[in-house]
C-alpha cells in the first residue's frame, strides 16, 4: 500500500453538491436517525495506492462505518464549529418557534415578516425538482449579482464567487434531479433574496443564501431562513444545515452546533506517511489558534489599509423631515426609482422610508428636487427630504 504519498479531497462539499463520499467509508448517517444516507461512493482512485488520506470538513453530526479492508489508523482533528437546525418530530413552523425561541424573537419575526409584506407586492417560490433553463440564467446571475453587491459592502471575501463557475455550470442538472434547490423571495416579478441548497436525503444543506441589499432594513436573511424551514417542515426533513461562519443568522437560528473534523488516515508502518499527518495535523491546530486570536481580521484590516477595499455602489445620503406647508412640489418631477434604473441608486433610500412608515411602495410619491442629488419622499402628510454627498 502507498505507491503515492498523499490523497486529499473535501467531504463536506463532495457530499451535499455531488451526493458522493469517499469509499473508505461503507456507509453514512445522520445521528438524528439509523438510516444510511442514499449517496454514491467516489471512485475516482484507489486506496491502496496511498500511504495518506485526508479527508477534509466532516460534520460531526453524521455517523459513519469504515471498510475494514483497509489498514489505515484514524487521527480526528477539530477544524470549525458549524451550525444547523435539528427539526425532530415538530409539525409546524408556530410549533418549533415556541418550542426553541421566547416570544420576543417570535414577536419581532412575526413584525418584520408583515412589513414586508406590507410594504411591497411579496411572493414566494421554491425551485425544487423542476426548473426550466432560462428561469434558471436569470436566478443564478441575480443571486450572483447580488453576491457581488453584499460583498463590496462589507469589503469582504466570498468562496461562492471564485467557485462560481463550477455553481453555474452544475446546478441546472441538480434541480431538477431534486437534489439541490433556489428559494426565491419576490417584490413584484423582481428577486430580493435567493438562497441555493442541495438536499440530501432529509437534509437540506443551505449553501449561498444572499439577498439586494437595498432592503436590508427588512431582514431577509432572517425571513429566508424562516420560510426554508418551513419547508423543511413541511416535506418532513430532519436536518437544515447552515454549514461554518459565525454569521449572526446562524448563531440565532441554530438549535445545535457541531464540530468539522478532519479525517487523517495514515499508514501506521510509515514513517513518511506519520510524519506527514504529523505535520498536517499541527498545521491545523496553528490556523486554529490563530482564528481564535482573530489573526485573520487584523491581516484583513491591514490589507484593506494598505491596498485599498472593494467599493460598495451605495451612496451616502442624509435624511430630514420638513413640512409639507413650505414645499412647492408640484413643480419637482415625479420619478419612479424601483422601476426606473436610472434612479437605481435611490432605492436603499426608499425601502428605508418605507421600513419607518410602513407604506406599501404604491402609496409613496418620490420627488426629484435636484438632479441626482435631492429628493422628496412624501406619502400622505408626511415628507422626508433626501440629500445625496456630492
Amino acid at each position: 500500500m502507498g505507491n503515492k504519498v498523499l490523497y486529499k479531497t473535501n467531504f463536506y462539499f463532495n457530499f451535499f453538491e455531488k451526493n458522493i463520499y469517499p469509499k473508505i467509508y461503507t456507509s453514512i448517517k445522520s445521528n438524528v436517525n439509523t438510516i444510511p444516507i442514499n449517496s454514491k461512493t467516489l471512485n475516482d482512485f484507489e486506496l491502496e495506492d496511498f500511504g495518506t488520506l485526508i479527508i477534509e470538513l466532516f460534520p460531526s453530526y453524521l455517523t459513519y462505518q469504515l471498510d475494514s479492508r483497509y489498514a489505515f489508523d484514524l487521527l480526528k482533528i477539530f477544524r470549525v464549529k458549524g451550525y444547523c437546525i435539528t427539526i425532530g418530530k415538530e409539525e409546524s413552523l408556530e410549533g418549533y418557534l415556541k418550542t426553541y425561541f421566547k416570544p420576543n424573537f417570535r414577536t419581532s419575526m412575526r413584525r418584520r415578516l408583515k412589513g414586508l409584506e406590507k410594504c411591497f407586492n411579496v411572493s414566494y417560490r421554491m425551485f425544487y425538482g423542476n426548473i426550466e433553463r432560462g428561469e434558471y440564467d436569470y436566478l443564478m446571475n441575480e443571486l450572483h449579482a447580488m453576491l457581488i453587491r453584499r460583498f463590496a459592502q462589507r469589503n469582504d471575501q466570498n468562496m461562492a464567487l471564485s467557485r462560481w463557475k463550477d455553481y453555474y455550470d452544475n446546478t441546472f442538472e441538480l434541480i431538477n434531479e431534486n437534489k439541490a434547490s433556489l428559494y426565491v423571495i419576490y417584490d413584484d416579478v423582481k428577486p430580493i433574496q435567493i438562497s441555493l441548497s442541495y438536499h440530501c436525503d432529509k437534509i437540506l444543506f443551505l449553501s449561498i443564501p444572499s439577498y439586494n441589499i437595498d432592503y436590508s432594513k427588512f431582514g431577509l436573511g432572517n425571513i429566508s431562513v424562516l420560510k426554508i424551514l418551513e419547508w423543511c417542515i413541511v416535506n418532513k426533513y430532519e436536518v437544515m444545515d447552515m454549514g461554518f461562519g459565525a454569521f449572526d443568522y446562524k448563531v440565532k437560528w441554530c438549535n445545535q452546533t457541531y464540530d468539522f473534523e478532519h479525517h487523517l488516515f495514515y499508514t501506521k508502518s510509515s514513517i513518511l506517511s506519520r510524519m506527514l499527518v504529523f505535520y498536517i495535523s499541527v498545521k491545523t491546530k496553528l490556523i486554529n489558534y490563530l482564528l481564535s486570536k482573530k489573526v485573520n481580521l487584523y491581516y484583513h484590516q491591514l490589507k484593506t489599509f494598505f491596498l485599498g477595499g472593494k467599493k460598495s455602489d451605495l451612496k451616502k445620503f442624509s435624511k430630514e423631515q420638513v413640512d409639507a406647508n413650505s414645499l412647492e412640489l408640484n413643480k419637482c418631477k415625479i420619478i419612479y426609482p424601483m422601476k426606473d434604473n436610472s434612479f437605481a441608486f435611490l432605492r436603499r433610500a426608499l425601502c428605508d422610508f418605507l421600513y419607518t412608515y410602513q407604506e406599501n411602495v404604491s402609496k409613496v410619491e418620490v420627488y426629484e428636487f435636484e438632479r441626482n442629488r435631492t429628493f422628496f419622499f412624501k406619502v400622505e402628510n408626511q415628507i422626508l427630504k433626501i440629500t445625496y454627498e456630492s
